[in-house]
């Protein structure tokens, strides 16, 4: 009977001991971090974490994409009623490695490094090829032995338009154009006006703004000018002996025999 008492308060002891020694291993990690613990529900505080995160700071050595450079093919405003012939390329070129070489009607070679430039607009039309990179304009024709540099001052958008002996190269400050007879770059500066028509025709160019009516003699290289009066030219037609510029009741006609423009009155 004894032996049975002593043997029950051991046990009861040895559960004491047992429990007590559990508690106190659970006691350091409870208040390390006693909100991990609730109830019987275990969880971790993510929030918290993900707030004390130090944030990534963006790489600053990224380099930028470079703005991209436009060019579109220039179409006229005005109606243009020119009867254009039948007009054969008798000039092209072929691109290689590092270089652009133009072959002439005559079978002649004309070859330019493209080293360091990055080609934008290239095309051949009639007796003339032109070449827009990101430093210079070019061009080339079958009356020259070399490519013609004109400058340009990085513009982003340029309108191109090719004619039989004369193309254009027009920026929102600027007209280029390049003559096929005498390999030479011509610059207009654009004053408050906008481009709105180019043609050319035999040895003759017309352009016309929001401002003025310009006609060029390619062979002289002469310019000659006419003042819209705040009037707008809807219709052109240019023919071997004059142009014709439509402006409602007026007609400014150029003649090439003069070289001068006449107004005409369309409602007498």
């Amino acid at each position: 009977m004894l032996s049975r008492l002593h043997t029950k308060q051991f046990l009861k002891s040895l559960s004491l001991i047992i429990g007590l020694s559990l508690s106190i291993g659970l006691f350091p990690s409870l208040f390390a971090n006693p909100d991990q613990f609730y109830g019987d529900i275990y969880y971790v505080d993510t929030v918290s974490q993900n707030r004390n995160r130090t944030q990534q700071k963006p790489d600053l050595h990224v380099p930028t994409v470079p703005a991209k450079q436009d060019i579109t093919v220039f179409s006229n405003m005005p109606t243009d009623k020119t009867a254009y012939p039948y007009i054969q390329t008798t000039i092209n070129f072929v691109e290689g490695h590092l270089s652009l070489k133009a072959f002439l009607s005559d079978g002649t070679e004309v070859a330019y490094s493209t080293r360091g430039e990055h080609l934008r607009y290239s095309k051949c039309y009639g007796d003339l090829c032109i070449i827009v990179s990101q430093k210079n304009l070019l061009g080339v024709s079958n009356t020259s032995t070399e490519w013609e540099k004109g400058h340009i001052f990085g513009e982003e958008r340029y309108e191109v338009a090719m004619g039989h002996k004369a193309a254009l190269v027009a920026s929102d400050r600027k007209l280029y154009i390049y003559n096929s007879y005498t390999n030479h770059w011509e610059t207009i500066s654009l004053e408050q006006e906008t481009l709105s028509a180019f043609a050319n025709l035999y040895d003759k160019v017309a352009i016309i703004t929001s401002r003025r009516i310009i006609v060029m003699d390619l062979t002289t290289e002469m310019q000659y000018e006419q003042n819209l009066l705040l009037r707008q030219v809807y219709q052109f037609e240019m023919r071997d002996g004059f142009i014709n510029f439509y402006s409602g009741s007026k007609l400014w006609m150029f003649r090439h025999q003069t070289e001068e423009f006449e107004e005409v009155d369309l409602t007498d």
